[in-house]
């Protein structure tokens, strides 16, 4: 990448600009990948742990104060409706484990990227937000240690987190089960 174009693309970020090269851990709305059927490992690590096009970029970014993984897209991993969670749950269904296991392999073997795993928990709407956030946790947690004990994931590499019922997917039926899930995602590590 030329380094005036990688400026420009600096410039774009830190004014908040839309540039599609660039998106936040939790990534843009057009970012995020519904788990519907099989994934192949290749598009898994490609979108947790995506690589610049050149070594010179990372140094460039590193001169700005910015991580590899701050100038390159990075996706979002959602589980699907069909195998979410209970009203009230945070067990892993059997349907939301065979997703997950194809995720399994592709954590291990990037443990050591410099970037941390992120499960972030939701909930509907439909119980009181002091239960929503615990349960949101649970389910992140539940995730986080699916990895932990099935895989043999380093745990300080997987983070969770809940956020409630506070980023509904389906704001106009807050009670729907589209909003009982966990993203999978990655930032890079502090």
């Amino acid at each position: 990448m030329h380094r005036s174009s990688f400026l420009s693309l600096l410039l774009c970020s830190a004014l908040g600009l839309f540039f599609p090269a660039v998106a936040t851990a939790a990534g843009p709305a057009g970012n995020v990948v519904e788990l519907t059927g099989q994934v192949t490992a290749e598009s898994i690590e490609e979108g947790l742990f995506p690589k610049s096009a050149t070594a010179s970029d990372c140094a460039e970014a590193a001169k700005a104060g910015f991580t590899c993984g701050q100038i390159v897209s990075r996706k979002t991993y959602s589980l699907p409706v069909d195998v979410s969670f209970a009203v009230g749950s945070a067990q892993i269904s059997a349907a939301a484990m065979s997703l997950l296991a194809q995720f399994g392999p592709v954590l291990k073997r990037n443990e050591q990227s410099g970037n941390k795993v992120v499960f972030v928990g939701h909930t509907d709407a439909s119980g009181s937000q002091q239960l929503n956030q615990r349960l949101s946790q649970q389910r992140a947690e539940a995730v986080r240690q699916y990895f932990i004990k099935d895989f043999g994931v380093t745990p300080s590499f997987l983070a969770a987190t809940g956020v409630g019922s506070a980023q509904l997917k389906d704001k106009d039926s807050p009670n729907s089960a589209v909003n009982r899930r966990v993203e999978i995602t990655t930032k890079p590590a502090k």
